[in-house]
C-alpha cells in the first residue's frame, strides 16, 4: 500500500462517512487492508523483513565462479552449486546473477563517411608453427572493408609495416585512423594531455593522416575493429592449423579475399568491397611515391672476425668492413647492413638463438691470406650440409687425401650441382666407404643420367670444367627439317644426266 492509498482510505472513511466494506468494495481491496490503513495515524513504507532463500549459503561461490569465468552462464552455475546440495529452481537463480552484473551501457551510433576513419588494433593470437604471433587489423568504418597480416611481435616497426601494406591493399589512405592507448602510438598520457610517440607522429605525416586516440578504457570507441578482432579469432583462427607464420598469412589473404571482403556484412547489409569500390575507394587520400622506411634502425660495431650481432644473432659483413662502425637496419624478413648510405651486406632475418648467419662471399678475398682458416671455413660449410657430411669428413681425414684440396673440390660440386645432390651423394658414398670428390662426382653424374639430367643448374664455361662438354647429351636432329625454312632446294651432287 502506498501513500496515495492510505489518504484515500482515510478520506472516504472520516470525511465522506462511508463504512470500510463499501471502501474495501469501491477500491477493490482487501478488508483488513482498509483496517490496517485506518488504524495508522502516519503512513510508514516499512519493507518487510527478506525470507530466507535457498540461494543464501551459495552466494559466494556463485560470486567467485563469475569472477574467475566472466561469461559463464547461469545453466554451468546451476550445474556447479547443485554439486554442493542447491536444490533450488534456476529462475531465482537467474534473478540473482542479473542483479550482480553490471548495468549496460547505451552508445550512440555514429555513422562515418567515405574515406573519413580507419581503426587500427592488435589481436594477439598465440603461438603460430614454432613462435608467438599478433594479428595487425585496420578496418575501414565506411565500408568495413578490413585488412589483417600476422607478425611475430607486436613492435613499432612491424606496426608501421603493416599500416604500409594495409594502405598498398586499399589503394590510398583514410583521413582519420582511430587508435587505444598503444605504446607504438601513446609514449605517455595524463587526462586529455597525449605525449605520442615521436616516430609514430613522422610516419603519420608523411601519409599525411591524423592520428586519433581513444579515451582510456573505452573500446566501445573503436567498436569496428574491436568486432574484427573477434570476428578474425571466430572466423578465420578457429579450427585452422597453419605449419608458419608465412602459411598462416597466405592462408589469411585468401579468407580476407574470399570471405571476409566479399560476404553480406552484418550492420552494412551490402558487400564490404562493393562500397569500397563504389563510393570509399575514390575518396582515400592517394600514396605518396615513396614509402616510409619503417624497418627498425641501429648503430652496431662488426668484429674482428667480420661479423655484427643482433637480437642475439650475429651476421656476416665483408672483410674490408671489419671492426667498423655501421648501420643495420632491420624488418621482419630481412636484416640489411650499410656502411654510411651503401648497403653492404644483407642476410634473411633468422629468429633462432645465438646463431651465425654467414655469406661465404663476405670472406672470400680474405681466405687466400688465411690458407689455414680457409680450410677451416670450407669444412665448416661442407659439415653445414647435415649430419653424414659431418661423418663423411671424419672417414675422409683418416685416409692419405690432401684435406685442403678435397675441400675446396667439394665446394666446387656444391657450387656446380647445388647442396641437395652433394648431400645425397655423400649420404651414398658414405655408405659404400667411398672417400674422396672424383666418387662424389661420379656419383652426382650418375644419378644425373639415371634421371636423365646430365645438364647441372648455372653450368659455367668449359674453361672453368672442360670435363663438361663431354658430359652433355644433344638430341640429333635430321637436317632437312630446316630446309623449309630457308627455301633451299638441295642439289644432287652428280652431274645430270643428258
Amino acid at each position: 500500500m502506498n501513500i496515495e492509498t492510505w489518504g484515500y482510505i482515510r478520506h472516504l472513511f472520516f470525511v465522506e462517512k462511508l463504512a470500510k466494506k463499501v471502501i474495501a468494495r469501491q477500491l477493490n481491496l482487501d478488508p483488513k487492508t482498509v483496517r490496517r490503513a485506518l488504524a495508522k495515524e502516519t503512513f510508514s513504507n516499512r519493507q518487510s523483513l527478506s525470507r530466507p532463500s535457498k540461494l543464501d549459503p551459495f552466494r559466494e561461490k556463485i560470486a567467485a565462479l563469475m569472477k574467475t569465468y566472466p561469461g559463464i552462464s547461469v545453466v554451468r552455475i546451476h550445474e556447479e552449486i547443485r554439486k554442493g546440495g542447491y536444490d533450488g529452481g534456476i529462475s531465482i537463480l537467474r534473478t540473482h546473477v542479473r542483479s550482480l552484473k553490471p548495468e549496460k551501457q547505451a552508445f550512440l551510433y555514429i555513422r562515418t563517411l567515405p574515406g573519413e576513419e580507419a581503426q587500427v588494433d592488435w589481436a594477439s593470437t598465440g603461438r603460430i608453427g614454432d613462435r608467438k604471433s599478433s594479428c595487425f587489423l585496420m578496418v575501414l568504418s565506411f565500408s568495413k572493408m578490413i585488412y589483417i597480416e600476422f607478425f611475430p611481435s607486436q613492435s613499432l616497426e612491424n606496426f608501421l609495416a603493416g599500416h604500409v601494406h594495409a594502405f598498398h591493399y586499399f589503394q590510398g589512405i583514410p583521413r582519420k585512423i582511430r587508435y587505444d592507448n598503444l605504446k607504438s602510438v601513446v609514449l605517455n598520457r595524463l587526462g586529455p594531455n597525449i605525449q605520442f610517440n615521436r616516430r609514430f607522429l613522422d610516419f603519420a605525416a608523411h601519409y599525411l593522416f591524423d592520428p586519433s586516440v581513444c579515451n582510456v578504457r573505452s573500446p566501445q570507441e573503436k567498436g569496428r575493429v574491436e568486432n574484427a578482432v573477434k570476428y578474425v579469432k571466430n572466423n578465420f583462427l578457429a579450427a585452422r592449423t597453419f605449419g608458419s607464420l608465412a602459411d598462416c598469412n597466405q592462408q589469411a589473404a585468401d579468407w580476407r579475399d574470399h570471405t571476409a571482403n566479399v560476404r553480406i556484412h552484418g550492420s552494412a547489409k551490402a558487400r564490404p568491397i562493393d562500397l569500397f569500390r563504389e563510393k570509399e575507394q575514390s575518396a582515400l587520400i592517394s600514396l605518396p611515391r615513396t614509402d616510409y622506411d619503417t624497418r627498425m634502425t641501429c648503430s652496431v660495431k662488426s668484429s674482428s672476425q667480420c661479423l655484427v650481432r643482433f637480437d642475439t644473432n650475429r651476421y656476416s659483413v665483408p672483410f674490408p668492413q671489419a671492426s667498423m662502425l655501421l648501420t643495420l637496419k632491420a624488418d621482419d624478413q630481412f636484416v640489411s647492413i650499410y656502411d654510411k648510405e651503401r648497403l653492404i651486406a644483407e642476410h634473411a632475418r633468422s629468429y633462432d638463438r645465438h646463431q651465425v648467419i654467414e655469406n661465404p662471399e663476405h670472406v672470400k678475398g680474405l681466405l687466400g691470406a688465411r690458407p689455414q682458416g680457409a680450410a677451416f671455413k670450407h669444412r665448416d660449410a661442407i659439415c653445414a650440409l647435415g649430419e653424414s657430411a659431418g661423418q663423411y669428413l671424419d672417414a675422409l681425414a683418416k685416409t692419405e687425401l690432401r684435406l685442403d684440396k678435397q675441400f675446396q673440390k667439394i665446394l666446387d660440386l656444391i657450387d656446380l650441382f647445388g647442396k641437395s645432390e652433394v648431400a645425397a651423394a655423400i649420404e651414398h658414398a658414405l655408405q659404400h666407404g667411398a672417400f674422396g670428390h672424383e666418387y662424389l662426382r661420379n656419383i652426382i653424374l650418375a644419378n644425373r643420367r639415371a634421371r636423365a639430367e646430365t645438364k647441372p643448374p648455372g653450368t659455367p664455361s668449359s674453361k672453368i670444367n672442360p670435363d663438361l662438354i663431354r658430359t652433355i647429351w644433344v638430341e640429333e636432329r635430321n637436317p632437312e627439317i630446316y630446309d623449309q625454312y630457308c627455301h633451299i632446294k638441295e642439289e644432287d651432287d652428280e652431274d645430270p644426266k643428258p
